[in-house]
């Protein structure tokens, strides 16, 4: 049986956002949600002025969010947008126009994956899609194949990222490998939070927090006399919270295991893919990443979840960010700037 992404995560870290005055002075704080971009729910609080001035920056920020959403599909096309679809369908055929913000992801993911030794792909497409039938084909029938090696391995012959020619000043994408099929699932979220945030911190309202499923970028601290915002991290299967951090002008991201899984004969094949074994990642039920880009952190989740724990921490010091891992056997590890900001070490 397939287990979906689940609105869990989020109702948790709205009822953390949600234990804070009403107001300060001149400002409120004001809130609301919409749902159908990146396959999640989006919240956004923020402290305003007035309702008005909130409602526009709002809306502003959900028209942004839904375009990216467009942007970086990669299940459906869109009428006059270039998205990660059409340049998957045609970009194996020619040089294909792409959406600046396409590219711009493009490129943050090129620059990522030496740093990240090769943990998150992007281009990871052809065994991400083998896995994602897996896991859907489970709806209909009990009885489906766990993919074979065979199988993965001649799709792992079609992931080279280098062979995703981009073109940034011609702004086109060409597959010099016509089998390559990009994915977005490990950053496109993140990346699009730190973009409307970098935004709305540009507008009457820096005062805010943006919370899209396991993606939480906040801004300036809230205005009702706190330091920081609070958050929580929802423990797996469970209404109870792994930990509480203190953070503004940051993000934490999440990645677990928890969500989007199928269970075959009792063991757990859920979405998140070594690109080394070709089978989901093992030895870890969720790792939460602190630091300032929302599209950094939602990247480097997905390495620390793949990666050894020792190999996490250690790239995690390289990088200056700050990473929480709660382990396969139960254990909780975190850095030492983590623990500084996580409710349980104080």
């Amino acid at each position: 049986m397939k287990k979906k992404q689940s609105w869990i995560p989020f109702l948790l870290i709205a009822a953390m956002l949600c234990w804070c005055r009403t107001g300060m002075g001149e400002y409120a704080r004001y809130e609301t949600l919409f749902f159908d971009t990146f396959d999640t729910v989006v919240q956004i609080i923020g402290f305003a002025q007035d309702q008005e001035t909130f409602n526009r920056i709002a809306a502003e920020a959900e028209t942004m969010f839904r375009r990216l959403h467009q942007v970086y599909d990669t299940y459906h096309e869109y009428e006059n947008i270039n998205n990660a679809r059409k340049v998957n369908r045609e970009a194996a055929i020619a040089p294909i126009p792409a959406e600046p913000e396409l590219i711009e992801l493009l490129l943050f993911a090129r620059r990522m994956q030496p740093l990240t030794q090769g943990t998150v792909n992007i281009a990871l497409g052809p065994v991400l899609s083998i896995w994602h039938a897996f896991r859907e084909a489970t709806e209909t029938s009990a009885n489906v194949e766990i993919p074979n090696t065979e199988t993965l391995a001649a799709a792992a012959a079609h992931i080279d990222f280098d062979r995703v020619i981009i073109d940034e000043a011609a702004c086109t994408v060409y597959f010099a490998d016509p089998e390559i099929q990009l994915d977005m699932g490990s950053i496109a979220k993140g990346f699009a939070t730190e973009m409307v945030a970098q935004w709305m911190l540009t507008t009457e309202m820096p005062s805010f927090v943006i919370s899209a499923g396991g993606n939480v970028r906040t801004g300036n601290p809230p205005l009702d006399g706190r330091a920081n915002w609070t958050i929580g991290i929802q423990a797996p299967e469970s209404a109870e919270f792994l930990e509480k951090l203190t953070i503004a002008n940051t993000s934490a991201v999440t990645s677990g295991d928890y969500h989007r899984y199928v269970m075959v004969d009792g063991e757990r094949y859920h979405h998140i893919i070594s690109p080394f074994t070709l089978m989901p990642a093992n030895g870890m039920r969720s790792v939460t990443v602190v630091c300032e880009d929302s599209g950094l952190a939602d990247l480097l989740s997905t390495a620390f979840f793949i990666l050894p724990l020792d190999e996490g921490m250690s790239l995690a010091d390289t990088l200056a960010v700050d990473a929480l891992w709660l382990l396969a056997d139960g254990r909780l590890e975190m850095t030492k700037g983590m623990s500084e900001i996580a409710a349980s070490r104080h």
